[in-house]
């Protein structure tokens, strides 16, 4: 059984979603109470044993580096609904406390970078983060930090390949579920796991359900590189520089 690292003692928290809660409830509250409420989140949001607390936020939607490789990319959200009060709750957290926003990425993206260099502990609801090996926390469900192992992380992340995204507009494989992923991750050997996905994606038979124009031989990368949540080995810290992923072996 692999080893655990040590547990960080700074966490990093999603500030993505605390601000839509804290606005969604100052909609139907108090609004000058928007600041103690946020204070409650944070306290609940804060792993125990933890000394040091530090706030994820992504950049613009629209400047995301996914809007450039799939126009589809969480499109159905700038329809959406927007509480009042976001803008608000957002710039609280940024006068407040240390964030981190770098250009080009998401919230998840920078807690996926931390916890897999093991520097601090992702916390969110997202389950998404889990394609990240590192400690993870999800407030909602969990009492203390769980440890996301190597292995666990990369199945989560092929099985998110095969099935895309639908709430994010990721397609992913037309017909392919999450029972069926497992199914088929079951059946193939681990080594062959990439290849075996790239080869589905080129097949007649598992035709992307939206391809926008993009050429078959590519559309196996485009959908990786937008389900994959950044680790360590995507994303240059001091130079805000991506690395995109890319599969075992090269494209």
């Amino acid at each position: 059984m692999p080893k655990l690292k040590k547990r960080p003692t700074t966490a990093l928290l999603d500030g993505d979603i605390l601000a839509y809660r804290a606005a969604f409830w100052a909609e139907t509250n108090d609004f000058s109470f928007l600041p103690s409420q946020i204070k409650r989140m944070i306290k609940k949001w804060t792993p125990k044993e933890v000394s040091n607390i530090e706030i994820a936020l992504s950049c613009p939607r629209e400047e995301n580096f996914r809007r450039d490789l799939w126009p589809g990319y969480k499109e159905s959200r700038d329809v959406m609904y927007t509480p009042e009060y976001l803008e608000d709750a957002k710039e609280y957290l940024q006068d407040t406390y240390k964030c981190k926003r770098h250009p080009r990425i998401e919230a998840d993206d920078l807690m996926g970078v931390y916890a897999s260099s093991n520097r601090m502990i992702a916390v969110t609801i997202d389950k998404d983060l889990r394609g990240v090996a590192g400690w993870h926390f999800n407030p909602d469900k969990e009492d203390s930090p769980v440890y996301v192992n190597k292995d666990d992380a990369y199945r989560f992340f092929c099985k998110q390949w095969l099935t895309g995204d639908s709430v994010d507009g990721i397609p992913g494989l037309w017909k392919i579920g999450p029972k069926k992923a497992d199914r088929l991750l079951d059946e193939w050997n681990f080594e062959d796991w990439e290849q075996n996905i790239i080869e589905m994606y080129a097949s007649d038979k598992h035709k992307v359900r939206d391809d926008r124009g993009i050429p078959h031989p590519d559309i196996a990368i485009v959908m990786a590189r937008c389900v994959k949540i950044f680790d360590s080995s995507n994303y240059n810290l001091k130079t805000k520089t991506i690395i995109h992923w890319e599969p075992k072996g090269g494209s």
